[in-house]
């Protein structure tokens, strides 16, 4: 008896390894895919990469800053519809540099989650909660996010969960708007990494394809801070998803039972 109530147990927590596991492979991704992309491009265009790129740099300064708001829209209504955020912040790097791509990706990022908000809180709400009560996962951090909205909310935003989906989740909860907003702000070190990735691939194309100087210290510690970066958010974003997963334990799964 005790055994087929363990085997239950387990069972009931299955999904919810298959959604951070899922999560996690689709926050990594757009990184392998990218850096496949530049690798490639390297090898087949040889120094054509560097010209390439200084085509599309002149292309976005003649555009000025009005092409930064442009793709912070682009960014919110791609993301809204579930294109990977960590492509768009990569894309943002690579296309700004890094202040620009930052303050683009930083725009994009608020105005899609604001507008899932909205559109989760008033025109798909049912439809929403029924994707919700799909995975136990997304229906406990639902349920505990209302006792310790803030927090929580920052703890989500920090773990690979999928922004777009977690704006949904949290629009349907019924969390109050101005804390949804406010916890935002945890989404600054995740975009940090993305866009510094595509301004370091960028920067490290023209390197390897000969097209600017020689490799320098500034190449070796652009690479070595990504490294870095990328090391550190993997430990904060292994920290948050515990701490969500401890800050759900008296949640309630699908059936009303206690996990």
């Amino acid at each position: 008896m005790s055994d087929s109530i363990a085997m239950a147990s387990d069972d009931r927590h299955q999904p919810s390894t298959r959604l951070w596991t899922v999560s996690r492979a689709q926050a990594v991704l757009p990184y392998v895919v990218t850096g496949v992309a530049i690798a490639a491009a390297v090898l087949i265009l040889g120094e054509n990469v560097g010209r390439h790129i200084r085509r599309m740099e002149v292309q976005i300064e003649g555009l000025g800053p009005a092409a930064i708001f442009a793709f912070a829209l682009l960014y919110a209504g791609a993301s809204s519809v579930f294109v990977p955020d960590t492509l768009l912040g990569i894309v943002a790097g690579a296309s700004f540099g890094f202040t620009g791509g930052l303050a683009s990706a930083a725009m994009g990022s608020v105005v899609g989650a604001m507008l899932q908000f909205a559109i989760s809180r008033h025109v798909a709400r049912p439809a929403i909660r029924r994707m919700v009560a799909a995975r136990p996962t997304l229906l406990r951090i639902q349920s505990a996010v209302l006792t310790q909205e803030l927090r929580l909310q920052c703890l989500i935003r920090l773990t690979p969960l999928n922004r777009a989906l977690t704006s949904y989740a949290l629009g349907a909860a019924g969390v109050s708007f101005g804390k949804f907003v406010l916890s935002l702000v945890a989404l600054l070190p995740t975009l940090c990494l993305e866009v510094y990735f595509g301004y370091a691939g960028r920067h490290l194309a023209k390197v390897t394809s000969g097209a600017v100087h020689p490799i320098l210290f500034h190449d070796i510690t652009l690479a070595a801070g990504l490294v870095v970066a990328a090391t550190v958010m993997v430990i904060v974003s292994r920290e948050a998803r515990r701490a969500v997963q401890a800050a759900t334990l008296g949640a309630t799964d699908p059936e009303g039972v206690p996990t």
